[in-house]
């Protein structure tokens, strides 16, 4: 089964979740700076830059327990898998929501993202499938932001992504993401497992 309701008596954060639900305020945002040096050779060979960060980002989250569960209205939930939201333009300028499915492989995943952002392009409207635990991701290519403060709310609780344009410093290319997590299951030892995790699938990437 893709996905189970979680019983709150045998989950391991119990406290941590039913202090932080009550909290009016209960998202950290944290912001690393990663060498994508190795993306932006990839993406020379034809790809998409958004595309491969979305990919990482995904694998990253796949190989860290936690951020499998999300939240919803009727409680809480486990995934088997990650699943990661871009936001693409439709036809009309409109901007849409699209959620790709989980694939281990670089050239699968890419076919699945293509087809995600031409059905918002067409329709003008967003694409969800319930397929995993969310990473809503968001690409603001314009500036080179420092990091972004991510706020959330009683409706928005997935863990969100946003980064700006990539900098050359010397020979290496860095992009600044910022992370915003719901502390009633994220603590800050598991973003940086993230972000550690998140370098290294960078590295590795070969396609």
């Amino acid at each position: 089964m893709n996905k189970r309701k979680v019983d709150l008596n045998e989950y391991k954060y119990k406290d941590m979740y039913e202090r932080f639900m009550q909290e009016d305020n209960p998202s950290v945002c944290v912001t690393g700076t990663f060498d994508i040096t190795n993306l932006i050779k990839i993406k020379n060979k034809g790809h998409s830059l958004n595309a491969l960060l979305c990919y990482v980002l995904m694998q990253a989250g796949e190989n860290i327990e936690e951020f499998h569960y999300m939240i919803k209205e009727e409680g809480l939930y486990y995934y088997d898998d990650i699943k990661v939201n871009a936001v693409f333009k439709g036809k009309d300028e409109s901007l849409c929501y699209g959620s790709i499915k989980y694939f281990n492989n670089f050239l699968d995943f890419e076919k699945e993202y293509i087809r995600v952002r031409n059905y918002c392009y067409d329709n003008c409207s967003h694409y969800d499938e319930d397929c995993g635990a969310m990473l809503s991701t968001s690409a603001v290519t314009n500036y080179p932001f420092e990091s972004f403060s991510l706020s959330t709310s009683k409706t928005f609780w997935d863990n969100f992504l946003m980064w700006g344009k990539y900098v050359k410093k010397f020979l290496k290319y860095k992009l600044t993401i910022s992370l915003r997590f719901h502390h009633a299951t994220i603590d800050g030892e598991h973003a940086g497992m993230f972000f550690n995790e998140v370098q290294n699938q960078i590295n590795k990437l070969k396609v």
